[in-house]
Protein backbone atom coordinates (compact mmCIF):
# COMPACT_ATOMS: atom_id res chain seq x y z
CA UNK A 1 0.00 0.00 0.00
CA UNK A 2 1.09 2.70 -0.24
CA UNK A 3 1.17 3.07 3.22
CA UNK A 4 0.32 7.09 2.94
CA UNK A 5 -1.45 9.17 4.72
CA UNK A 6 -2.26 11.13 1.60
CA UNK A 7 -4.18 8.05 0.06
CA UNK A 8 -6.89 8.48 2.40
CA UNK A 9 -7.10 12.00 2.70
CA UNK A 10 -7.39 12.11 -1.01
CA UNK A 11 -9.71 9.31 -1.60
CA UNK A 12 -12.88 11.39 0.62
CA UNK A 13 -11.63 14.75 -1.32
CA UNK A 14 -11.46 13.38 -4.63
CA UNK A 15 -14.78 11.85 -4.21
CA UNK A 16 -16.11 14.93 -3.14
CA UNK A 17 -14.73 16.68 -6.39
CA UNK A 18 -16.14 14.23 -8.87
CA UNK A 19 -19.55 15.30 -7.13
CA UNK A 20 -19.04 18.82 -8.08
CA UNK A 21 -17.44 18.27 -11.33
CA UNK A 22 -20.94 16.09 -12.47
CA UNK A 23 -23.04 18.93 -10.97
CA UNK A 24 -21.63 21.82 -12.62
CA UNK A 25 -20.66 19.92 -15.95
CA UNK A 26 -24.61 21.37 -17.39
CA UNK A 27 -23.68 24.70 -17.17
CA UNK A 28 -20.41 25.00 -18.24
CA UNK A 29 -18.82 27.24 -15.47
CA UNK A 30 -15.79 27.19 -13.57
CA UNK A 31 -16.13 26.19 -9.97
CA UNK A 32 -14.86 28.40 -7.61
CA UNK A 33 -14.29 27.61 -3.43
CA UNK A 34 -12.57 28.85 -0.91
CA UNK A 35 -12.03 25.06 0.35
CA UNK A 36 -8.37 24.36 0.23
CA UNK A 37 -9.48 20.48 -0.46
CA UNK A 38 -11.52 21.80 -3.71
CA UNK A 39 -9.27 22.45 -6.55
CA UNK A 40 -10.85 24.94 -9.91
CA UNK A 41 -13.08 22.97 -12.24
CA UNK A 42 -13.30 23.68 -15.75
CA UNK A 43 -15.80 22.25 -17.70
CA UNK A 44 -15.29 21.86 -21.06
CA UNK A 45 -18.07 22.37 -23.96
CA UNK A 46 -17.21 19.72 -26.41
CA UNK A 47 -16.40 16.93 -23.17
CA UNK A 48 -17.18 14.16 -25.20
CA UNK A 49 -15.02 14.90 -28.20
CA UNK A 50 -12.52 15.60 -25.83
CA UNK A 51 -12.82 12.42 -23.87
CA UNK A 52 -13.13 10.45 -27.39
CA UNK A 53 -9.43 12.00 -28.65
CA UNK A 54 -7.52 11.05 -25.02
CA UNK A 55 -4.87 8.80 -26.26
CA UNK A 56 -4.93 4.98 -24.20
CA UNK A 57 -1.77 6.23 -21.88
CA UNK A 58 -3.60 9.18 -20.47
CA UNK A 59 -6.53 7.14 -20.39
CA UNK A 60 -4.59 4.66 -18.15
CA UNK A 61 -2.60 7.27 -16.40
CA UNK A 62 -4.39 7.40 -13.42
CA UNK A 63 -3.49 3.23 -12.78
CA UNK A 64 -0.34 3.63 -14.23
CA UNK A 65 0.71 6.43 -11.58
CA UNK A 66 -1.06 4.34 -8.41
CA UNK A 67 0.70 1.22 -9.33
CA UNK A 68 4.02 2.92 -9.31
CA UNK A 69 2.87 4.44 -5.86
CA UNK A 70 2.76 0.96 -4.46
CA UNK A 71 6.06 -0.20 -6.22
CA UNK A 72 8.00 2.96 -4.73
CA UNK A 73 6.57 2.26 -1.02
CA UNK A 74 6.70 -1.95 -0.85
CA UNK A 75 10.33 -1.41 -2.37
CA UNK A 76 11.53 1.40 -0.19
CA UNK A 77 10.02 -0.42 2.75
CA UNK A 78 11.82 -3.95 1.20
CA UNK A 79 15.01 -2.06 0.28
CA UNK A 80 15.25 -1.15 4.23
CA UNK A 81 15.12 -3.86 5.76
CA UNK A 82 17.22 -6.01 3.24
CA UNK A 83 19.77 -3.32 4.17
CA UNK A 84 19.60 -4.12 7.94
CA UNK A 85 18.53 -0.56 8.91
CA UNK A 86 15.67 0.31 10.96
CA UNK A 87 12.86 1.81 9.40
CA UNK A 88 11.92 3.73 12.15
CA UNK A 89 15.69 5.42 11.95
CA UNK A 90 15.82 5.73 8.22
CA UNK A 91 12.21 7.13 7.98
CA UNK A 92 13.60 10.24 10.41
CA UNK A 93 14.93 12.18 6.65
CA UNK A 94 11.25 11.42 5.11
CA UNK A 95 9.07 12.97 7.78
CA UNK A 96 11.53 16.07 8.52
CA UNK A 97 11.49 17.11 4.76
CA UNK A 98 7.58 16.29 4.53
CA UNK A 99 6.82 18.42 7.94
CA UNK A 100 9.14 21.56 6.68
CA UNK A 101 7.87 21.79 2.93
CA UNK A 102 4.17 21.57 4.71
CA UNK A 103 5.07 24.53 6.72
CA UNK A 104 6.75 26.67 3.94
CA UNK A 105 3.49 25.64 2.44
CA UNK A 106 1.08 26.51 4.77
CA UNK A 107 2.69 29.61 6.68
CA UNK A 108 4.61 31.22 3.73
CA UNK A 109 2.63 30.43 0.62
CA UNK A 110 -1.11 30.09 1.93
CA UNK A 111 -0.43 31.90 5.16
CA UNK A 112 -2.80 29.65 7.31
CA UNK A 113 -3.25 29.59 11.08
CA UNK A 114 -2.15 26.09 12.30
CA UNK A 115 -5.51 25.91 15.26
CA UNK A 116 -6.11 29.16 15.70
CA UNK A 117 -9.66 29.06 13.78
CA UNK A 118 -10.89 25.57 15.13
CA UNK A 119 -13.07 24.57 16.95
CA UNK A 120 -12.98 22.62 20.10
CA UNK A 121 -14.98 19.16 18.60
CA UNK A 122 -12.64 19.81 15.11
CA UNK A 123 -9.47 20.04 17.67
CA UNK A 124 -10.85 16.26 19.41
CA UNK A 125 -11.15 14.77 16.11
CA UNK A 126 -8.00 16.40 15.04
CA UNK A 127 -6.14 14.22 17.95
CA UNK A 128 -8.03 11.15 17.47
CA UNK A 129 -6.66 11.26 13.52
CA UNK A 130 -3.34 12.01 15.08
CA UNK A 131 -3.34 9.42 17.27
CA UNK A 132 -4.66 6.91 15.23
CA UNK A 133 -3.11 7.91 12.50
CA UNK A 134 0.86 7.81 13.56
CA UNK A 135 0.02 4.45 15.73
CA UNK A 136 -1.66 2.81 12.61
CA UNK A 137 2.23 3.63 10.62
CA UNK A 138 3.86 3.26 13.42
CA UNK A 139 2.88 -0.49 14.38
CA UNK A 140 3.04 -1.62 10.39
CA UNK A 141 6.49 -0.90 10.94
CA UNK A 142 7.24 -2.13 13.96
CA UNK A 143 4.83 -5.07 13.08
CA UNK A 144 7.58 -5.67 10.06
CA UNK A 145 10.37 -7.08 12.87
CA UNK A 146 8.12 -9.62 13.51
CA UNK A 147 6.48 -10.81 9.98
CA UNK A 148 7.51 -10.98 6.70
CA UNK A 149 6.72 -8.36 3.99
CA UNK A 150 3.63 -9.82 2.37
CA UNK A 151 2.06 -11.40 5.41
CA UNK A 152 2.02 -8.01 7.07
CA UNK A 153 0.99 -5.92 3.82
CA UNK A 154 -1.97 -8.42 3.07
CA UNK A 155 -3.02 -8.22 6.88
CA UNK A 156 -2.78 -4.38 6.45
CA UNK A 157 -5.20 -4.27 3.78
CA UNK A 158 -7.47 -5.90 5.71
CA UNK A 159 -8.17 -2.49 6.70
CA UNK A 160 -10.57 -1.56 3.63
CA UNK A 161 -12.85 -4.02 4.67
CA UNK A 162 -12.67 -2.95 8.79
CA UNK A 163 -13.71 0.66 7.68
CA UNK A 164 -16.54 -0.80 5.66
CA UNK A 165 -17.97 -2.12 8.74
CA UNK A 166 -16.94 0.48 11.21
CA UNK A 167 -18.64 3.34 8.62
CA UNK A 168 -21.61 1.44 8.84
CA UNK A 169 -21.95 0.37 12.91
CA UNK A 170 -21.46 4.81 13.32
CA UNK A 171 -23.75 5.46 10.58
CA UNK A 172 -26.12 2.87 11.39
CA UNK A 173 -26.14 1.11 7.86
CA UNK A 174 -27.53 -2.23 7.42
CA UNK A 175 -24.42 -4.54 6.10
CA UNK A 176 -25.01 -5.65 2.74
CA UNK A 177 -24.48 -8.93 0.95
CA UNK A 178 -20.73 -7.59 -0.15
CA UNK A 179 -20.09 -6.23 3.06
CA UNK A 180 -21.07 -9.99 4.73
CA UNK A 181 -18.81 -11.58 2.04
CA UNK A 182 -15.87 -9.47 2.48
CA UNK A 183 -16.08 -9.28 5.85
CA UNK A 184 -16.10 -13.87 5.96
CA UNK A 185 -12.97 -13.87 3.03
CA UNK A 186 -10.82 -11.17 5.28
CA UNK A 187 -11.61 -13.18 8.46
CA UNK A 188 -10.38 -16.57 6.20
CA UNK A 189 -7.35 -14.66 4.86
CA UNK A 190 -6.11 -13.78 8.03
CA UNK A 191 -6.03 -16.76 9.72
CA UNK A 192 -4.86 -18.57 6.31
CA UNK A 193 -1.79 -16.13 6.75
CA UNK A 194 -1.63 -16.58 10.56
CA UNK A 195 -1.38 -20.16 10.48
CA UNK A 196 -2.40 -21.22 13.83
CA UNK A 197 -1.03 -24.05 15.52
CA UNK A 198 -3.91 -25.55 16.83
CA UNK A 199 -5.44 -25.54 13.03
CA UNK A 200 -1.99 -25.67 10.86
CA UNK A 201 -0.25 -27.80 13.05
CA UNK A 202 2.48 -28.93 10.55
CA UNK A 203 2.05 -25.75 8.06
CA UNK A 204 3.37 -22.63 9.94
CA UNK A 205 6.04 -20.82 8.82
CA UNK A 206 9.45 -22.76 9.82
CA UNK A 207 11.69 -19.53 9.49
CA UNK A 208 9.89 -17.39 12.02
CA UNK A 209 9.49 -18.98 15.75
CA UNK A 210 5.13 -18.99 16.06
CA UNK A 211 5.20 -16.45 18.91
CA UNK A 212 7.20 -14.26 16.90
CA UNK A 213 4.86 -14.42 14.34
CA UNK A 214 1.52 -14.43 16.60
CA UNK A 215 3.00 -11.02 18.09
CA UNK A 216 3.66 -9.55 14.28
CA UNK A 217 -0.23 -10.75 13.19
CA UNK A 218 -1.74 -8.62 16.18
CA UNK A 219 0.41 -5.77 15.55
CA UNK A 220 -0.56 -5.80 11.97
CA UNK A 221 -4.57 -6.40 13.04
CA UNK A 222 -3.76 -3.05 15.09
CA UNK A 223 -2.64 -0.83 12.34
CA UNK A 224 -5.27 -2.09 9.85
CA UNK A 225 -7.95 -0.98 12.13
CA UNK A 226 -6.20 1.76 13.39
CA UNK A 227 -5.93 2.83 9.63
CA UNK A 228 -9.71 2.19 9.13
CA UNK A 229 -10.42 4.71 11.84
CA UNK A 230 -8.04 7.37 10.59
CA UNK A 231 -9.85 7.27 7.27
CA UNK A 232 -12.89 7.73 9.15
CA UNK A 233 -11.89 10.37 10.79
CA UNK A 234 -10.52 11.94 7.87
CA UNK A 235 -14.05 11.85 6.48
CA UNK A 236 -15.24 13.76 8.93
CA UNK A 237 -12.69 16.59 9.61
CA UNK A 238 -12.63 17.32 5.47
CA UNK A 239 -16.95 17.04 5.25
CA UNK A 240 -17.87 18.18 8.34
CA UNK A 241 -15.25 20.84 9.85
CA UNK A 242 -13.45 21.74 6.30
CA UNK A 243 -10.19 21.38 7.85
CA UNK A 244 -7.07 21.92 5.63
CA UNK A 245 -6.13 18.71 4.22
CA UNK A 246 -2.45 20.39 4.69
CA UNK A 247 -3.05 20.34 8.61
CA UNK A 248 -4.16 16.88 8.87
CA UNK A 249 -0.84 15.95 7.05
CA UNK A 250 1.36 18.66 8.91
CA UNK A 251 0.24 17.53 12.33
CA UNK A 252 0.65 13.62 10.78
CA UNK A 253 4.35 14.33 9.57
CA UNK A 254 6.01 15.97 12.47
CA UNK A 255 4.76 13.90 14.99
CA UNK A 256 6.10 11.01 13.20
CA UNK A 257 9.28 12.77 12.92
CA UNK A 258 9.64 13.64 16.25
CA UNK A 259 8.69 10.06 17.13
CA UNK A 260 11.69 9.13 14.57
CA UNK A 261 14.09 11.27 16.22
CA UNK A 262 13.14 10.45 19.94
CA UNK A 263 13.89 6.48 19.16
CA UNK A 264 17.21 7.02 17.41
CA UNK A 265 18.19 9.48 20.18
CA UNK A 266 17.20 6.84 22.79
CA UNK A 267 19.33 4.17 21.10
CA UNK A 268 22.15 6.08 21.04
CA UNK A 269 21.71 7.35 24.50
CA UNK A 270 21.24 3.60 25.95
CA UNK A 271 24.35 2.33 24.01
CA UNK A 272 27.38 1.75 25.75
CA UNK A 273 29.69 4.04 23.07
CA UNK A 274 27.04 6.45 22.01
CA UNK A 275 29.46 8.47 19.90
CA UNK A 276 30.84 5.65 17.83
CA UNK A 277 27.32 3.49 17.88
CA UNK A 278 25.75 6.92 16.11
CA UNK A 279 28.59 7.71 13.93
CA UNK A 280 29.06 4.18 12.26
CA UNK A 281 25.20 4.12 11.55
CA UNK A 282 24.78 7.87 10.06
CA UNK A 283 28.14 7.59 8.39
CA UNK A 284 27.50 4.31 6.76
CA UNK A 285 25.91 3.96 3.32
CA UNK A 286 23.79 1.08 4.20
CA UNK A 287 21.72 3.88 6.17
CA UNK A 288 22.23 6.68 3.42
CA UNK A 289 20.94 4.05 0.76
CA UNK A 290 18.35 3.41 3.39
CA UNK A 291 17.18 7.08 3.96
CA UNK A 292 17.07 7.59 0.19
CA UNK A 293 15.06 4.69 -0.12
CA UNK A 294 12.31 6.04 2.42
CA UNK A 295 12.34 9.27 0.44
CA UNK A 296 10.85 7.39 -2.72
CA UNK A 297 7.46 7.76 -0.19
CA UNK A 298 7.44 11.16 -0.95
CA UNK A 299 7.28 10.58 -4.64
CA UNK A 300 4.52 7.89 -3.83
CA UNK A 301 2.45 10.29 -2.26
CA UNK A 302 2.75 13.19 -4.99
CA UNK A 303 2.28 10.00 -7.40
CA UNK A 304 -0.73 9.08 -5.39
CA UNK A 305 -2.71 12.67 -5.70
CA UNK A 306 -2.00 12.16 -9.57
CA UNK A 307 -3.77 9.17 -9.71
CA UNK A 308 -7.04 10.17 -7.41
CA UNK A 309 -7.00 13.36 -10.06
CA UNK A 310 -7.04 10.62 -13.00
CA UNK A 311 -9.39 7.77 -12.00
CA UNK A 312 -12.18 6.66 -9.51
CA UNK A 313 -11.48 6.01 -6.07
CA UNK A 314 -12.50 2.15 -6.30
CA UNK A 315 -10.72 1.57 -9.03
CA UNK A 316 -7.48 3.06 -7.20
CA UNK A 317 -8.19 0.60 -3.95
CA UNK A 318 -8.16 -2.07 -6.32
CA UNK A 319 -5.05 -0.65 -7.82
CA UNK A 320 -3.11 0.23 -4.82
CA UNK A 321 -3.49 -3.64 -3.29
CA UNK A 322 -0.84 -4.26 -5.33
CA UNK A 323 1.09 -3.93 -2.81
CA UNK A 324 0.28 -7.16 -1.55
CA UNK A 325 1.56 -8.53 -4.75
CA UNK A 326 5.22 -6.48 -5.12
CA UNK A 327 5.66 -7.60 -1.61
CA UNK A 328 5.13 -11.76 -2.88
CA UNK A 329 7.25 -10.68 -5.69
CA UNK A 330 10.17 -9.07 -3.88
CA UNK A 331 10.62 -11.51 -0.94
CA UNK A 332 10.73 -14.76 -3.11
CA UNK A 333 13.00 -13.28 -5.78
CA UNK A 334 15.19 -11.82 -3.32
CA UNK A 335 15.48 -13.38 -0.27
CA UNK A 336 15.86 -17.22 1.14
CA UNK A 337 12.04 -16.68 2.73
CA UNK A 338 9.61 -18.28 0.95
CA UNK A 339 5.45 -17.76 1.16
CA UNK A 340 3.86 -21.07 1.44
CA UNK A 341 0.78 -21.94 0.14
CA UNK A 342 -1.51 -20.89 2.92
CA UNK A 343 -0.23 -17.85 2.95
CA UNK A 344 -0.52 -17.01 -0.88
CA UNK A 345 -3.95 -18.10 -0.39
CA UNK A 346 -4.57 -16.09 2.75
CA UNK A 347 -3.71 -13.14 0.34
CA UNK A 348 -5.78 -13.78 -2.73
CA UNK A 349 -8.42 -14.16 -0.47
CA UNK A 350 -7.85 -10.59 1.12
CA UNK A 351 -7.51 -9.11 -2.46
CA UNK A 352 -10.92 -10.57 -3.20
CA UNK A 353 -12.74 -9.03 -0.24
CA UNK A 354 -10.57 -5.85 -1.51
CA UNK A 355 -12.27 -5.94 -5.01
CA UNK A 356 -15.79 -7.02 -3.69
CA UNK A 357 -15.81 -3.99 -1.49
CA UNK A 358 -14.35 -1.81 -4.44
CA UNK A 359 -16.69 -2.77 -7.03
CA UNK A 360 -19.65 -2.64 -4.84
CA UNK A 361 -18.63 1.63 -3.65
CA UNK A 362 -18.29 1.53 -7.54
CA UNK A 363 -21.35 0.46 -9.09
CA UNK A 364 -23.17 2.25 -6.27
CA UNK A 365 -21.89 5.46 -7.18
CA UNK A 366 -22.20 4.82 -10.85
CA UNK A 367 -26.00 4.26 -10.47
CA UNK A 368 -26.71 7.32 -8.69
Amino acid sequence: MSINHTTFLIYYTKTKLYSIDKMDSHSNTIVHTDDVNVEPLISVENKTNHASSRTLIERFSGIFYALLSSLFFTTSVFITKQLRIDLLDALIFRFFFQTISLLIYMKLIKHYSLYSHTKSDERITLFVNAFFSTTAFLSFFIGYRYLPLPDLTTIRYTQVVWTVVIAAFIYREKPTISTILAMFLTILGVVCVAQPEFIFKKAATQSIEHSQRIIGIFIALYSSVAMSIMVISNRILLVKYKSKQSLILFQFGIILFFVTLIHLIVNVYLHSNSIEYLKNLICNWTYVGASLACLLQMCGSILIQKAFKREHPAIITIVQSSDILFSIVLQNIFTSLKSNLLSLFGSVLVLSSILIISLSKLCHELKK
